[in-house]
C-alpha cells in the first residue's frame, strides 16, 4: 500500500524540524535567509518551547509555531499558513502586538520594548495580492516620504506559489524543501549549503519512522474532521437560516426577508462563535448589523 505523502511544511513537522533545539543550525540557516539582522544576533538562540514532544499534542489542533529569543531579547515567530483564512492579516497583527504587550509586566518601562518579528510562510495560498515578489517584508514608515518609525516591529510573509521555477537562491531552496516530498527535488536542494543538508536528512528521518508517521497522519485526520464540523455548522446555519428568512418574508416582503434571512444565518454562525470577520463575508452583513444582534 503506498504511503500518504508527509511534506515539511506540516505544522507537526515543521515543529519537530525547525523547533528542536538539537537543530539550531537549520533554524539558524532558514532565519538568515529571510532576515536581515546581525549575525551576532543567532549566537544565543533560545527556543521559548524547546520541549516540543508529538506524542503530548493529543486532541489539540491549535496552531504550531516556532517563537524564539535573540541575544538582543528579540522575539522571533514562525508560523506555516497551509490553508487560506479570510482573517490572517488581523490574526498576524494580534499576534505581533501580544508578543509586545507580553514583554511588560505591569508597571514596566516602555523603554524596555524589544523588537519583534513574525514570518508567516504561505504555502498553499497567496496572502499578498498586491506584489508579485514572494518575500514582503513590512515595518512602520510613512507612506510618502518612507521615512521610518521604528523597526521594533516586522512583519515577513513569504509565498511558495509566487517563487519562480528557476529561482536557485537559498531562500528559494528553503520554501521548496517545505513543498515537496520528491526525492530527487530534496537531494538536490540538501546540496546548497549544510543547513539544507540537515533539515533534508531530519525531514527523511522523521517521515521514515513509521510510529512518528501514524501520529502526524493521527492529527490531520483530527483536523479534517474538525473543519468538517465547522463546514457543516455553516450549512446548518444557512439551511436553518433560509427556512426562518421565509417565513418573515412572506410577511414583510422579499427584500425584507432576504435580509433577516441573513441575520437567520448570522445568528446561527454567532451562538457558533464563529469569527466575525468570516460572518460578514459569508452573509454580506454589516458590522453595524451584527452589533444589532447582541
Amino acid at each position: 500500500m503506498r504511503k500518504e505523502e508527509i511534506y515539511a511544511k506540516n505544522d507537526l513537522v515543521f515543529k519537530m524540524i525547525f523547533g528542536n533545539p538539537n537543530n539550531h543550525e537549520v533554524l539558524i540557516g532558514f532565519l538568515q535567509s529571510v532576515l536581515d539582522i546581525p549575525k551576532e544576533e543567532y549566537d544565543t538562540i533560545e527556543l521559548v518551547d524547546p520541549n516540543f514532544r508529538i506524542d503530548e499534542l493529543g486532541g489539540k489542533l491549535g496552531i504550531l509555531d516556532v517563537k524564539l529569543h535573540t541575544k538582543s531579547g528579540s522575539t522571533i515567530n514562525i508560523e506555516i499558513q497551509v490553508k487560506k483564512a479570510s482573517d490572517l492579516k488581523q490574526r498576524i497583527l494580534f499576534y505581533v502586538s501580544r508578543m509586545i504587550t507580553e514583554q511588560l509586566p505591569e508597571g514596566e518601562r516602555y523603554d524596555k520594548i524589544k523588537r519583534v518579528i513574525s514570518i508567516m510562510i504561505c504555502t498553499d495560498h497567496n496572502l499578498i495580492e498586491d506584489s508579485v515578489k514572494y518575500h514582503n517584508k513590512y515595518l512602520l514608515r510613512d507612506n510618502e516620504s518612507g521615512s521610518l518609525f521604528t523597526d521594533l516591529l516586522e512583519i515577513n510573509i513569504l509565498e511558495f506559489k509566487k517563487v519562480p521555477i528557476k529561482d536557485e537562491s537559498i531562500l528559494a531552496s528553503w520554501l521548496k524543501f517545505l513543498n515537496t516530498t520528491n526525492k530527487e527535488e530534496l537531494d538536490m536542494i540538501s546540496t546548497k549549503n549544510s543547513a539544507l543538508k540537515k533539515a533534508v536528512c531530519e525531514y527523511k528521518k522523521i517521515t521514515s519512522d513509521e510510529r512518528q508517521r501514524m501520529l502526524i497522519q493521527a492529527r490531520e485526520d483530527a483536523w479534517r474532521d474538525e473543519e468538517a464540523r465547522k463546514k457543516a455548522d455553516i450549512e446548518d446555519a444557512f439551511k436553518d437560516g433560509k427556512q426562518e428568512g421565509i417565513k418573515e418574508g412572506k410577511q414583510e416582503g422579499l427584500k425584507e426577508g432576504e435580509k433577516n434571512s441573513k441575520i437567520q444565518i448570522a445568528k446561527k454562525m454567532v451562538s457558533k462563535n464563529m469569527n466575525i470577520s468570516e460572518i460578514i463575508e459569508l452573509t454580506g452583513l454589516s458590522e453595524n448589523d451584527l452589533e444589532n444582534l447582541k
